[in-house]
């Protein structure tokens, strides 16, 4: 082989060398700008993360057990008039659906009646139903029972916790549903950290006039002063109405006994009752203040004076000491989210 030969073998061989070498180079760093970018893209997604977005990603996910999440899910979907705080709650979810005639039978309206339960149906996320709503044939799958911690015609005790939760589980085994307790499971020790907010709050304010001199009230006077337009009969006694806004119940008149009155042309009332109940009266303050000028406007017509139980006359200074107590309940009561009125407070405490 000459040396020109051997010459272009070497050229040709060192070509080929090169090019393997250059081909290597380049696909190394087509790989690491590969990486690279792929390390980009996962330094955006946050379900790659693992330093300091890592801890904004544990404030969007619950790590805790489904329970927890499911509470705190129930806990911002409850029917409007259910008050976490003044109620124990009990959720009952199941994978099948049901009529509500399976609960009628099971003796629903008997544990409504006694525990004053409040019954909450729906099916999937529809909106939750109760009393009118409900038929034998409403369909559902997800429960709510309520007890009142702070019903003034329900005392808590160790028989009606226990009345609660034997119904609860005869749902539980009736039905195989998941159950959740959404506030209050404690009931007894919950109702009896609520009882001095409950005795305070639990009053109803009755001033007693009867005549001054005569043995009763003078027939004629009497009935024009029941004539007013804003005394109505609600429920057979007679009610004193908001002039200001229709169909608001301020406070009412009865007997000496707590009976209705009978106004008639015969009547011979030796007194009457003016009662305003203080938790269930919307604007209590000035509900007091109509009822004390009514006394005032009504002893001055016929004659009359205040008494307490003794039958022994009062006068403004205790009236005045009565709407300084109303204020002190009004204002304890809304610090405590329950305004006086509001439909928490009636259900609690009509």
């Amino acid at each position: 082989m000459s040396d020109i030969q051997i010459a272009l073998l070497i050229l040709g061989l060192t070509i080929v060398l090169f090019m393997i070498i250059y081909n290597w180079m380049q696909l190394k760093k087509a790989r690491e700008q590969q990486k690279r970018a792929e390390d980009f893209q996962r330094s955006r997604d946050p379900l790659f993360e693992r330093n300091q977005r890592y801890s904004e990603i544990d404030d969007f996910i619950d790590h805790d057990q489904e329970a927890s999440t499911s509470v705190e899910f129930l806990k911002k979907n409850l029917p409007d008039e259910i008050n976490m705080k003044f109620e124990s709650v009990v959720s009952l979810t199941s994978t099948k659906t049901y009529e509500a005639s399976i609960l009628i039978e099971m003796g629903l309206a008997n544990y409504l009646t006694k525990l004053r339960l409040g019954f909450y149906l729906r099916k999937e996320n529809d909106l939750w139903a109760t009393g009118d709503a409900l038929d034998e044939t409403f369909i559902f799958d997800q429960i709510l029972i309520t007890i009142p911690l702070i019903s003034r015609r329900l005392e808590i005790d160790e028989e009606i916790k226990n009345s609660f939760l034997e119904f609860i589980e005869q749902v539980r085994e009736k039905l195989n549903v998941n159950q959740i307790w959404i506030s209050n499971e404690d009931i007894l020790d919950s109702a009896n950290s609520l009882k001095s907010f409950k005795d305070l709050i639990n009053k109803n304010v009755l001033i007693k006039i009867q005549p001054k001199t005569d043995s009763s009230f003078h027939n004629g006077a009497f009935r024009d002063f029941f004539g007013k337009s804003n005394i109505r009969l609600y429920k057979d006694f007679h009610w004193v109405y908001n002039p200001k806004i229709d169909g608001d119940r301020m406070f009412k008149v009865m007997s000496l006994n707590r009976h209705p009155l009978k106004i008639e042309s015969d009547s011979f009332i030796q007194g009457l009752v003016f009662a305003l109940d203080i938790p269930t009266t919307a604007n209590v303050q000035d509900s007091f203040d109509s009822m004390a000028s009514m006394i005032n406007e009504f002893c001055i017509k016929l004659n009359a004076v205040m008494v307490d139980s003794r039958n022994k006359e009062i006068d403004q200074v205790y009236i005045a000491a009565i709407k300084k107590h109303i204020d002190k309940i009004s204002y304890e009561m809304k610090k405590n989210g329950l305004s006086p009125g509001s439909d928490q407070a009636i259900k609690y405490f009509s």
